[in-house]
């Protein structure tokens, strides 16, 4: 297989792992978050005048616990956080303290893309910077031993779990997977490669998950479970042992793409069919990418095919450096001017919380938008015309490629929602006498976070 495991390195290094200055970046919105809860929580108690006691303890999880988290040009990160309250200082039931949770942080959040909302495991709050919160909810009481339970709020009743079990299950994978590990020694076995290649493999999958905005492919856990079934290591190059995952992963999918949780295995991640198809995606992408590096295994494979065949797989210019620089011409036009704003609201008709500049960071699913025509050059009478145009594996999914809506210029105003992930737009169009005389275009980037409505 042709060497480019430097340049795998460097990749990880440079263009995937999330260096420290970054993870610090994060704590600090954790940490100021965390804050704001415990304000919510106070300011709940003024208002009522019953007690609202603060969390006990918190725990990090998801992608950010396992250093698996990514870099984002768009900022789109997950902070997972496991908030643990007292039993007796939270609702019996565990909506009621999902909504606690929500309206403490509905008293202090603000500059968010969408309010705080209780789902069905978490409460989630997305910040118009890009990243979103997901605060678990757990309570903490003592059982007849003495020993501590804890329970997760997760749909309608209260479970048992442990929010460090997925972070320690993952650490001890690394261990006990890794090259260089403890057996590696015993045996004398000699090892080329950075420690934690595991780590890295995970990571690199799940940035070739993302390498397009449309699609819809799975999520950490889902992705570090299968990685863990499927991981090929090698004790030299990162892009071998990467490539043969690849393989091996695929040729999984291909007998079934159900995938069960590594920490209860009577529990489907798959179960749910959106989670499924997601699944089903991948293989489909799999099969590509592994014909897409078939070049690498060709004797006469020269460096530039092999960059080639990488930069199909990861969509990155890293592996294919742009040697001219595109050049933009701006074209004089005879149309008149249209200027459009993009509104954020709670629900249709509502007042908009927050306004989207184009092209801006992504917002998540369940976004309400309200666009309006600000001003037109064109004189009255003219006709609205709208167009949206959809793109990606959900709105194709949905046969939902988009649509068209005229309005006369009495009614210059449009909603819609955001819905599926990837990058849309709506073409605003000034139609006078039967022809196009103004338009603007409004880019909207929606990421796989938050609930579909429309």
């Amino acid at each position: 297989m042709f060497d480019l495991s430097g340049e795998m390195v460097s990749f990880y290094d440079d263009h995937v792992r999330l260096q420290k200055p970054d993870r610090d970046q994060l704590a600090g919105y954790r940490d100021l978050n965390l804050g704001r809860l415990n304000s919510g929580l106070d300011a709940l108690e003024e208002e009522t005048g019953e007690a609202h006691p603060h969390y006990k303890l918190y725990r990090n999880q998801g992608s950010y616990a396992m250093l698996t988290l990514n870099k984002h040009a768009d900022g789109d990160y997950d902070i997972d956080v496991a908030v643990i309250f007292r039993k007796e200082d939270l609702p019996e039931v565990p909506a009621d303290a999902r909504k606690r949770v929500r309206d403490a942080l509905l008293k202090k959040c603000t500059n968010f893309s969408k309010e705080p909302e209780a789902r069905t495991n978490a409460v989630t709050i997305w910040y118009s910077q890009g990243y979103h919160v997901d605060f678990a909810v757990y309570r903490v009481s003592t059982d007849f031993w003495g020993e501590a339970v804890i329970e997760h709020a997760s749909g309608d009743e209260w479970k048992a779990r442990d929010p460090d079990a997925v972070t320690s299950w993952f650490e001890k994978t690394v261990s006990d997977k890794n090259p260089g590990s403890e057996l590696d020694k015993l045996f004398g076995i000699e090892v080329g490669v950075e420690p934690e290649q595991f780590r890295r493999v995970v990571a690199l999958l799940k940035a070739f998950c993302k390498s397009r905005s449309g699609w819809s492919l799975p999520g950490g856990m889902i992705i570090s479970a299968l990685v863990a079934e499927t991981y090929q290591r090698d004790v030299d190059r990162d892009d071998v042992a990467f490539y043969a995952t690849l393989v091996a992963l695929r040729d999984r999918l291909n007998g079934s793409c159900a995938v069960f949780n590594p920490i209860d295995s009577s529990e489907e991640l798959t179960q749910k069919p959106r989670r499924l198809a997601q699944v089903e995606r991948l293989l489909e992408r799999l099969d590509k990418a592994v014909d897409d590096l078939a070049i690498l295994h060709e004797a006469d494979c020269t460096e530039k095919q092999a960059r080639s065949a990488w930069k199909k797989v990861f969509n990155h210019s890293f592996w294919a450096p742009v040697e001219e620089e595109a050049t933009k011409a701006a074209v004089a036009t005879s149309q008149g001017a249209v200027y459009v704003e993009c509104g954020m609201a709670a629900k249709t008709e509502g007042r908009p919380y927050a306004f989207h500049r184009s092209n801006g960071a992504p917002m998540p699913r369940g976004v309400h938008l309200k666009f309006r025509v600000t001003h037109t050059s064109v004189a009255p009478p003219y006709v609205v015309r709208w167009t949206v145009n959809n793109d990606g594996d959900e709105a194709l999914a949905a046969d939902d490629m988009g649509h068209v809506q005229e309005r006369d210029n009495g009614d210059s105003v449009y909603w819609t929602s955001s819905c599926y992930k990837g990058r849309h737009t709506m073409t605003c169009e000034i139609i006078k006498g039967g022809a196009v005389a103004a338009r603007a275009v409004h880019v909207v980037r929606i990421s796989g976070s938050g609930r579909r409505r429309k």
